[in-house]
């Protein structure tokens, strides 16, 4: 194979996610070739003793190359839970850095086709679906976009390149281990697989039908209730690639979901540290706990932002509010505090619960205090209700559930 045909866009520049592996140097020497505009980026994780000769190898190759090179040095970066998962995250959130300093159109990666069978085989026998079987051509990952344009060559194809063309490299010995999961898929099936076989595995992959489901945040319980297994993933997997976060959604954890949806009871389900899955008096919210946070906002008779909407200057003694006031405070409620509704004492719970709040609204619920921090005014919950412009206090609370 003398030749690999990339079919980018010339006028566009790439960064180029090279580990000095077989694969990534088959892209990159090809889009050196075929005359890319490029700059390498180069992940160094400092978890193997030859890390430091390959990174070495490929500053020299891209010197000789006239390329531009970024590397990132993991060494001195502490990390905890999953390796895998932090280094996804560390190595994407690099890339991003530098397609944006080098304005590049997107990040080539050099997964290939055995990649793709790996990944498709091991969502079949975990249970997993993802919205694409196997790996997609393109997509975007923690915010940039990434192109796979060796999806069609097999590793075999890409190491013969390589060779026959004398580009340098070198092999993971990891890579060689059967410790991991995919190890033993890669080993044990896919390095086994004839000709005939990986046409039908890849023939098998590309029929896989494209789940439709609306991307939506707010869901009757019924509705949801209906969804397929199929479609909850995709529909939770769009919202987690959005907030650049990931786990697995395996038949077993989305059946969990269902059978505590199923319930009268009110749930949640933590899905990443961004994204929550929550069922409240009859509907299932697509939450952003990016946005679940502590706030304090000073005004005096008027005050608009992304979620509020305040105007009391037609008057506001029924909010409890006079104009005298000089300050007035506007943050999350104290959901321990108490207020005074019509001469009787109501504590906050109470109200939150008589009016069917939402779990996670409650912890964004917004109140007005004085200068003196005494609670003023507690906005009442209404669900579906519409702004018709008349009302002098209005919360967007589809705001904590857009992405």
């Amino acid at each position: 194979m003398n030749k690999i045909n990339l079919n980018l866009d010339k006028s566009k520049k790439y960064v180029v996610a090279c580990s000095f592996g077989p694969d990534s140097m088959a892209l990159l020497a090809s889009a050196i070739e075929n005359g890319y505009k490029i700059v390498v980026a180069h992940v160094n994780y400092r978890k193997r003793d030859a890390a430091i000769f390959e990174q070495k190898s490929l500053e020299k190759y891209c010197e000789e190359n006239n390329v531009k090179i970024y590397v990132l040095d993991l060494l001195k970066k502490e990390h905890s839970g999953n390796f895998q998962n932090w280094a996804r995250e560390q190595r994407y959130n690099f890339f991003k850095k530098v397609a944006e300093k080098e304005h590049a159109e997107a990040v080539l990666v050099a997964h290939q086709q055995d990649d793709v069978i790996e990944t498709y085989l091991m969502q079949e026998k975990r249970g997993n679906i993802t919205k694409n079987a196997g790996i997609p051509g393109e997509n975007e990952l923690f915010g940039i976009k990434i192109i796979r344009p060796l999806l069609s060559f097999s590793k075999q194809d890409l190491k013969k390149f390589d060779d026959e063309n004398g580009i340098p490299y070198a092999i993971d010995e990891s890579n060689l281990k059967d410790v991991y999961f995919r190890n033993k898929i890669r080993h044990e099936i896919v390095e086994k697989m004839s000709k005939k076989e990986r046409s039908e595995i890849i023939g098998k992959i590309n029929s896989k039908i494209e789940v439709k489901i609306e991307q939506k945040t707010l869901w009757e319980s019924e509705d949801f209730d209906n969804l397929t297994y199929e479609q909850i993933v995709k529909l939770l997997d769009h919202f987690m690639v959005k907030t650049n976060s990931h786990r697995d959604l395996s038949k077993r954890f989305v059946n969990e979901i269902k059978k505590a949806f199923e319930s009268k009871t009110n749930c949640s389900f933590e899905l990443t540290d961004k994204v929550r899955l929550e069922k409240d008096y009859g509907n299932v919210f697509v939450v952003n706990t990016e946005r679940l946070k502590k706030y304090e906002y000073h005004f005096k008779n008027t005050f608009k932002n992304k979620f509020l909407d305040i105007d009391f200057t037609l008057g506001a003694e029924d909010r409890n509010i006079s104009v005298d006031k000089k300050e007035l405070v506007i943050k999350n409620l104290d959901l321990n505090s108490k207020i005074i509704i019509k001469n009787y004492s109501s504590s906050i719970n109470r109200l939150f619960i008589d009016w069917k709040v939402p779990h996670f609204l409650r912890e964004v619920w917004p109140a007005i205090y004085d200068e003196e921090g005494n609670l003023l005014y507690v906005p009442r919950y209404r669900k579906n209700f519409v702004d018709n412009h008349k009302s002098k206090f209005v919360f967007r609370t589809n705001y904590f559930i857009e992405f």
